[in-house]
């Protein structure tokens, strides 16, 4: 992680999106590449006195290096967009060839919203939605890890913050 901290502040909690995230694409790239696969495999290898052989091989690692690219570049964008949360502020950090900063001040943010539907409670993840002053939209942190304990981290840190208190440390397993 390259992101620069401000002088004097602490890092509370680095999390990324669940590993469950990269299922989906990576279970569909496989699920092309053995159907391309299989129908390879009903494709005679001689048509009108032609032999396809070559063609076959050559379409079937099309389709093996379509697939690991595939796979490649959703496991990137995943392994590198990061959420960190410092006692001031909540980086985002992500993009593969094209990096991207985004910082959200925790003294501008106005309302947090903790979602865990069923599928994400069962995999112990959760989105979480901030929406701060001067911003369009909302910012949504979507299926975070332990995101019930990312959220009172977040919480707790916007409170000090308010109260110009003492920084506790995060909560154990951050």
């Amino acid at each position: 992680m390259s992101t620069e901290m401000m002088p004097g502040e602490q890092r509370l909690a680095l999390v990324r999106q669940h590993w469950s995230v990269i299922a989906a694409p990576t279970a569909g790239g496989v699920l092309v590449l053995v159907a391309g696969l299989v129908a390879l495999a009903f494709i005679p290898g001689t048509i009108a006195g032609v032999r396809l052989s070559g063609v076959k091989v050559a379409i079937g690692v099309a389709l093996v290096i379509a697939t690991v690219v595939w796979v490649l570049v959703h496991y990137l964008r995943w392994r590198l967009l990061t959420y960190l949360l410092t006692d001031r502020r909540i980086i985002v950090e992500g993009g593969v060839i094209s990096r991207y900063e985004e910082s959200i001040s925790l003294d501008r943010i106005q309302n947090t919203v903790l979602r865990r539907p069923l599928a994400d409670r069962m995999l112990g993840a959760g989105e979480i939605e901030i929406e701060s002053a001067g911003r369009n939209g909302i910012e949504l942190m979507h299926r975070i890890p332990r995101a019930a304990a990312f959220y009172a981290a977040l919480m707790q840190a916007m409170q000090n913050l308010r109260s110009s208190g003492p920084y506790p440390p995060p909560p154990a397993g951050l």
